[in-house]
């Protein structure tokens, strides 16, 4: 059976925000392929989040001690985790993610400078 011309390129990229101005922390490396986020973060992230306070993560990540999911659903919980979302959203506004089709380590650089981008757009704002 033949992949779906869609899937060809597709990576998974793992970022870490701060919930209190929305900016990107961390900036993981791209893996190739329909990944799960668990895996990813293992292998490029779990380093980079190990000595900070507060990570907060959606139930994909409940294996990860570095993370803190939610078992009970508190709306507070939520509240937080919704800024970080909100930054996830943000920086898949920008088309060069989207339409990336360039070989090699290109993803992790362009990855890297949209997050810088988001940063200067938060400062403009």
């Amino acid at each position: 059976m033949h992949q779906s011309r869609n899937y060809q390129r597709s990576v998974n990229i793992q970022f870490t925000f701060r919930a209190r101005d929305r900016r990107a922390m961390a900036v993981g490396d791209a893996w190739p392929g329909n990944r799960n986020d668990i895996v990813v973060f293992r292998e490029t992230m779990a380093h980079q989040v190990a000595g900070h306070r507060l990570t907060l993560g959606d139930g994909a990540y409940r294996s990860a001690p570095e993370i803190i999911t939610n078992k009970k659903k508190s709306k507070a919980f939520a509240k937080r985790r919704a800024r970080a979302e909100h930054g996830i959203a943000r920086l898949k506004d920008f088309q060069v993610l989207r339409q990336h089709r360039r070989r090699g380590d290109t993803i992790n650089q362009t990855s890297r400078a949209v997050a810088a981008l988001h940063h200067m757009k938060i400062d403009a704002a």
